[in-house]
């Protein structure tokens, strides 16, 4: 019985590194574009309708930011560039999809109408996360890859 084999989970390790990679990379961006949308950064129109939700250009810079950092550091990771671009479109997929279910959740749970939960929750996640964070991500995913080639 080979339970407890510490020397067999390394090999393992290395084989799902591109799969833990891009579940990562999802979540994380999935986690940017909630916390964007959640303060009202990058919402369009929120300091009309809160007042405080006036974060100006460096939130949106930081919203950006992350959003490149993260492609850079999960494509120099992947270390190649036709992983990295598939990569990053499978990961996309899954952050908008958590970002969505998270957005969607207070419609399934009945605290609003489900129909208006679904529409608000696929504007703000295609708001967010389409066109310049997919560039920025994009062009991120690339330049990580292309600096670890040999």
């Amino acid at each position: 019985m080979r339970l407890f084999d510490v020397k067999g989970i390394g090999p393992r390790l290395v084989q799902a590194k591109p799969g833990l990679v891009v579940l990562g990379w999802g979540v994380s961006i999935a986690n940017l574009a909630l916390t964007g949308i959640l303060l009202g950064i990058i919402i369009p129109h929120s300091a009309q309708y809160v007042p405080q939700a006036g974060v100006g250009l460096l939130g949106v810079t930081f919203y950006y930011g992350g959003m490149f950092g993260f492609s850079i550091l999960a494509g120099w990771v992947l270390a190649d560039i036709s992983k990295a671009v598939l990569g990053f479109f499978v990961s996309y997929g899954v952050g908008l999809f958590l970002t969505f279910l998270a957005l969607v959740g207070p419609g399934l749970a009945s605290v609003i109408p489900e129909s208006i939960a679904e529409l608000s929750a696929m504007v703000f996640a295609f708001t967010a996360l389409f066109p310049l964070a997919f560039l920025a991500g994009l062009v991120g995913a690339v330049l990580g890859a292309s600096s670890s080639e040999p």
